[in-house]
């Protein structure tokens, strides 16, 4: 266990600092008036009176956070990462809730429908989304490109594990079984993952056997150590434990993680989408090709986000809240002990990154699709 709901009340404390806010269009030129307040923490709000409103609106009031997949999974520890910091910030009471099944699809659409009050937040799947967008296959009922963002997180690594019985030990192993038809791997019809994966190999030309069939990464992992398949890609979230029972090895990675992230020893010195983008885009065509594969990873960060019609004086509270959150050294700790990425991502920029996969993935999603 890795003590997941931790309260970190005295790493979130911060004294009577300031926070500057450029918080986007709906907390900036509508905010005419100077006000000037603190939030629940005592963190002063200056010149902000958009801020000042939605702080004295949450003061008090119950929130929830959706978690919109698997308990244990990486979006599960983002909302736990998040809750006691938007707790002391707001001075709300933040419950996470949970909807497990259907790959976050349900939990988006859940988020997306609750009532528009500002009390109902939580995250997207965007990569995922934008592929069944692309796919042409059902998926969310609504748009998320109509969500109101409110920060984001940066891309969090995926990296590329066997089994150590498999004889997949280098990423070149690999390259040489996909050249002999025995290649073989684990992987899920949707998710952040299986898109990532898909198009990976779909550029480079390996040809897997797929298993797949796993309603979740939580059974797809048990799928791994049950001995289904000899490799699969999977977020350090769930795969950093595995890899310090010495269960599977890394034999390559989207990214490398920030420094201090647990288990990045890991996933140094070995081949990650950069190195690989350098070692096989050497034409002009597979040069596109690994270009997109790069911005769909830079644009595949976690979003905060809550419903379209939320007022822009709650919106710009917590707008401010994460803002303020993302700074935290207790945050970005605990973030780094479940393998994910805290850095910030503006919700300008968030939005533009979703729109950004959607644009761009249409080159690869037949490799996704699995018809060229």
């Amino acid at each position: 266990m890795r003590g997941r709901r931790l309260t970190l009340a005295a790493a979130a404390f911060v004294g009577m600092s300031a926070l500057a806010l450029p918080l986007g269009a709906s907390a900036s030129n509508a905010n005419k008036s100077t006000k000037n307040c603190t939030s629940a923490n005592g963190v002063k709000i200056r010149n902000n009176a958009l801020v000042c409103q939605g702080l004295a609106f949450y003061r008090g009031q119950t929130m929830t956070i959706y978690n919109i997949a698997s308990i244990g999974g990486p979006f599960d520890d983002l909302d736990i990462a998040a809750q006691p910091f938007l707790q002391q910030f707001l001075g709300v009471t933040a419950n996470i809730t949970s909807i497990t099944t259907g790959n976050s699809i349900p939990g988006q659409d859940a988020l997306a429908s609750a009532a528009p009050n500002g009390l109902t937040i939580g995250v997207l799947n965007p990569l995922n989304d934008a592929s069944l967008i692309l796919e042409k296959t059902p998926g969310i009922n609504f748009n998320p490109a109509r969500m109101v963002y409110l920060a984001a997180t940066g891309p969090s690594p995926q990296p590329l594990i066997a089994t150590p019985s498999s004889g997949y030990t280098t990423f070149n192993a690999v390259i040489a079984a996909s050249k002999a038809g025995t290649l073989k791997t684990l992987t899920q019809n949707t998710g952040t993952a299986n898109t990532l994966l898909r198009a990976w190999f779909g550029v480079m030309g390996l040809k897997p056997t797929w298993v797949t069939g796993y309603t979740s990464l939580s059974n797809e992992v048990t799928g791994l150590v049950r001995g289904d398949g000899p490799m699969a890609m999977v977020t350090l979230s769930n795969s950093c434990s595995l890899l310090q029972a010495n269960q599977v090895v890394a034999i390559a990675t989207n990214s490398v993680p920030p420094l201090g992230t647990n288990c990045r020893k890991y996933l140094t010195g070995i081949p990650s989408f950069k190195s690989l983008a350098k070692q096989y885009g050497t034409t002009r065509a597979t040069k596109k090709l690994w270009s997109t594969i790069l911005a769909l990873d830079a644009a595949s960060g976690t979003p905060f986000v809550t419903q379209t019609s939320v007022p822009g004086y709650k919106t710009a509270a917590l707008r401010a809240a994460m803002q303020w959150m993302f700074k935290q050294t207790g945050f970005i700790s605990q973030m780094e002990g479940f393998g994910l990425n805290p850095t910030y991502t503006d919700p300008v920029v968030a939005k533009t990154d979703y729109q950004t996969t959607v644009a761009l993935g249409s080159s690869v999603i037949c490799y996704v699709e699995g018809t060229c």
